[in-house]
């Protein structure tokens, strides 16, 4: 049996373009339209299938836009803050709205009074913004795809890259990227794909296959940070690990949490008895709070045991049945645990640090997507997004578009390199190694193990001490289990790579953590619980360097805080100043 699948497995498919885009979600999708536009011969390989892979295809039914008139100075103050560069966030509004208009004649079906386009307002915003999907992500996505092909874009499904190609053939590499390699999900073809500028936007670093009943987060799941793992090796810089964010879902189920579309339509957020909790949060904002204060909220609720429950039973019929067309995924998920979502409350869930990179966190670019390696590009939430606000479906499109404009232009000029032949057989042989592994380690056991330790050792709040207790136990798994993973098929096989690839991820992130001696956001220290604008309007930065990771922190340019400047304050996280009434009202 092994030799058959080593006959099967020793040649690799060539395929060579002048882009390469990894990823098929709205930033991929974008960033090999606009590549295609610019002249460049376009390949798209996607892990899944273009349209239906991915965190875009299962959107919580709401893509935030400018619109032409809107007070600009609201949109300022709403995505705004001490590490967002606010200058080009103005120069992403415009953006937005052209990317409307364009997948409205892709067929995207956005809701519509008329002819007119509908925005609803959004958890923590002043103003309408989100244009909401008639039909939900998924035929948003369908038809990117359709409009994308159409283009000329040429795709690939199902092809999982595990690594990087370079010039030099070495990792981290002094030359320039020039492709990557992986496999087939199904079939174990080895594929080989190069191309003169390479473009990866597979989305948030996650917890791969979390497991229901877990802290460890939602769909899509089998999302890695396989992406932003491979440009590590490579030897790009990466920056916002820290600040990439954490999420809710519902209890017991693999389901987007779809904040952006229930909370406006008159959800509340209640407790086993029936009361609604956040008054002992946040009683002005209630459920409009911040996401920070509703996470921690909602994980104080749960760690109680009060059941913290999304209600919908005052929800007006016509509205409800407006939720079924726009997020139809999340509504099919909570319907399937509790029946009628007008009767019963669906109780939610908070998701441990560590495990979800939603609001962008990797590879640090410019707004032309350039990583700090030659030849390697990227966008959407597998980059540190310029600092632009999170990772909006309207901030992933918008970075991917700047990035396909930008590689298109530049890739037809490219050298055509070949790959260095030892690099390339030492590559093929990584990529099926799990497969001809007789005897190894159990995917299963070690998933488990390192879920456990996030939860046990990780968490929503952090301390220094864990931290340091989640490094050691971590390094010991990459170093004495991970090496020996085994894999029965190909479907395994994605598996198993995926788990390697998040274990990588996981070690910088935790590195990151225990760097940024502050709170902030949904980043919430115990041991320093301060939001600190005097010391930390910093990024931290993250790479691969002899064998080791490096870290080091640079100011933010004063550029960026144009035209909000940064008061420099130090005050104390909203968590942290809720937390005594909180527990007095427990």
């Amino acid at each position: 049996m092994v030799q058959a699948r080593l006959r099967s497995l020793a040649m690799a498919i060539r395929l060579e373009t002048d882009v390469l885009v990894i990823g098929g979600g709205i930033a991929g999708a974008f960033a090999a339209y606009r590549a295609r536009e610019a002249g460049a011969r376009v390949l798209l390989a996607d892990r899944s299938y273009f349209g239906r892979s991915g965190c875009s295809a299962l959107a919580s039914g709401v893509y935030p836009s400018y619109m032409p008139g809107d007070d600009i100075d609201a949109w300022m103050r709403s995505f705004g803050g001490p590490l967002v560069n606010q200058p080009l966030l103005a120069k992403s509004l415009p953006v937005m709205h052209e990317h409307v208009l364009l997948m409205d004649g892709w067929g995207v079906k956005w809701l519509k009074e008329g002819r007119k386009i509908v925005r609803m307002g959004a958890p923590g915003r002043a103003f309408a913004n989100g244009v909401w999907m008639a039909e939900g992500g998924p035929q948003m996505m369908m038809a990117v795809r359709a409009g994308v092909v159409e283009s000329g874009v040429k795709v690939v499904n199902r092809i999982a890259l595990t690594e990087l190609l370079t010039s030099d053939g070495r990792l981290p590499t002094d030359g320039r990227v020039i492709g990557a390699v992986g496999f087939h999900t199904r079939t174990g073809e080895v594929y080989e794909l190069l191309a003169n500028a390479t473009v990866v936007c597979t989305g948030p670093y996650k917890f791969p296959y979390p497991w229901p009943g877990s802290t460890l987060g939602y769909m899509p799941i089998d999302l890695s940070g396989d992406g932003i793992a491979m440009m590590m090796r490579a030897g790009a810089e990466l920056s916002r690990l820290e600040l990439g964010g954490i999420n809710l879902n519902p209890d017991h189920a693999l389901s987007a949490p779809g904040l952006e579309s229930l909370m406006p339509s008159g959800a509340k957020w209640v407790d086993k008895d029936g009361r609604r909790f956040l008054e002992d949060y946040d009683p002005k904002r209630m459920e409009m709070t911040s996401r920070a204060l509703l996470y921690f909220a909602i994980a104080h609720q749960k760690e109680r045991r009060r059941v913290p429950s999304m209600d919908l039973r005052e929800v007006p019929p016509e509205r409800m049945e407006l939720l079924r067309r726009v997020i139809p995924i999340v509504v099919s998920n909570q319907e399937a645990m509790v029946g009628d979502l007008t009767e019963t409350p669906v109780p939610y869930t908070y998701q441990v640090a560590g495990t979800s990179g939603i609001f962008g966190a990797g590879a640090r670019v410019n707004e032309r997507g350039e990583t700090t390696v030659p030849g390697l590009y990227a966008a959407g939430t597998c980059t540190d997004m310029t600092y632009l606000p999170g990772g909006h479906l309207s901030f992933c499109s918008v970075t991917g578009d700047w990035t396909g404009r930008a590689a298109g232009a530049t890739a037809p000029s490219g050298n055509g390199v070949q790959p260095a032949p030892e690099q390339l057989r030492r590559t093929m042989q990584a990529v099926r190694e799990p497969l001809l592994r007789e005897t190894g380690a159990d995917f299963t056991a070690v998933h488990r193990r390192l879920g456990q330790l996030l939860m046990d050792k990780i968490g929503l709040v952090l301390h220094a001490d864990r931290i340091e207790a989640a490094l050691d136990e971590l390094l010991e798994i990459s170093r004495d289990d991970v090496p020996r993973l085994k894999a029965a098929d190909p479907h395994e096989l994605a598996k198993v790579w995926g788990l390697t690839q998040y274990v990588q991820v996981l070690e910088a992130t935790l590195r990151a953590y225990r760097y940024r001696t502050e709170s902030r956001v949904a980043f919430i220290r115990e041991d320093f619980p301060v939001i600190d604008n005097v010391n930390w309007v910093k990024m931290v930065v993250v790479k691969h360097e002899n064998g080791a990771l490096k870290l080091w922190d640079e100011p933010l340019p004063d550029s960026w805080h144009d035209p909000i400047p940064v008061r420099p304050t130090q005050n104390l996280h909203l968590v942290f100043r809720n937390q005594e009434s909180s527990h007095a009202a427990g």
